[in-house]
């Protein structure tokens, strides 16, 4: 895995008790733990701003994030997808729907743009990747995703993730053959309020993130990166996946994102910048 940004339950089993803690680094990366409550994306059907980073290991290449396309060689994802790490090694890959299919456009990353103001589980975590060679449209299975959208984004409004993910909230080595699909996932629920939100646990969540939450359903670690959209006279992003607890799609706790449109200039000038 990355340096994926979780809140973690230690010894969750035995006492119960809240922490925050990371993930493996990605040389040592472990079955991804991904979209609970999700569905499998329709054969023949692709979301096409999707992207899967990944990051080369001795057995080869390995999903461990999510992006988006927001230019032909831009990528938006998690900053803490991208902190410390050899950037020789990342890579996208687009056009899939499947992480098996060898028909997919892979880019190699040349450099990532981190928030100056990142704080890992603290703000801003937002990254833009610049990547070569740049990609192709199509409009079908590659093209980019409006991040430019000004409206704050409150509660009650419904969003849909997606992803490469885990079936189920915890693994179960057992159901690995099930529970770890590599066909892209997709769920829908609904924003909550930051008060709400705070009042559910996420005590520290600012005005520069959006929470979401529903029943059984939530995002998870390998998903950290991916794009929160919502159709809004066409789809938006909104959210960048974040954080949340380690047992994932739990009711009780919500899911926290970047919010989007708190960077959209700061995405712009990246978006803009000649590298």
């Amino acid at each position: 895995m990355g340096r994926i940004q979780l809140l973690c339950m230690t010894a969750l089993s035995m006492v119960g008790v809240l922490a925050r803690c990371n993930s493996l680094q990605p040389s040592n990366i472990t079955p991804p733990i991904r979209i609970v409550g999700g569905g499998d994306v329709p054969s023949g059907e692709y979301v096409p701003y999707q992207v899967s980073l990944q990051y080369l290991t001795s057995e080869g290449y390995r999903h461990y994030c999510g992006g988006s396309i927001i230019a032909p060689d831009r990528i938006l994802t998690a900053a803490h997808c991208c902190a410390d790490f050899n950037v020789t090694r990342m890579s996208i890959v687009a056009g899939i729907r499947n992480l098996d299919d060898q028909r997919g456009s892979r880019s190699q990353v040349l450099s990532y743009a981190i928030h100056p103001d990142y704080q890992e589980l603290v703000t801003s975590d937002i990254a833009v990747l610049n990547i070569d060679p740049p990609l192709v449209f199509n409009d079908v299975s590659v093209a980019a995703i409006d991040y430019a959208d000004e409206e704050f984004v409150g509660g009650g409004v419904s969003v849909t993730l997606t992803g490469w993910g885990l079936r189920l909230p915890v693994p179960l080595p057992i159901l690995d053959s099930v529970n770890y699909p590599n066909t892209l996932q997709r769920m829908t629920y609904n924003t909550i309020t930051n008060q709400e939100c705070r009042n559910r646990g996420m005590e520290d969540v600012t005005e520069t993130e959006i929470c979401a939450r529903g029943v059984f359903r939530g995002a998870c670690s390998g998903d950290s990166g991916g794009p929160l959209v919502r159709n809004n006279n066409g789809l938006k992003q909104v959210g960048v996946v974040s954080y949340g607890l380690v047992v994932c799609g739990v009711f009780i706790v919500p899911d926290v994102y970047t919010r989007v449109s708190t960077f959209r200039q700061w995405i712009q000038q990246h978006v803009e910048t000649t590298a």
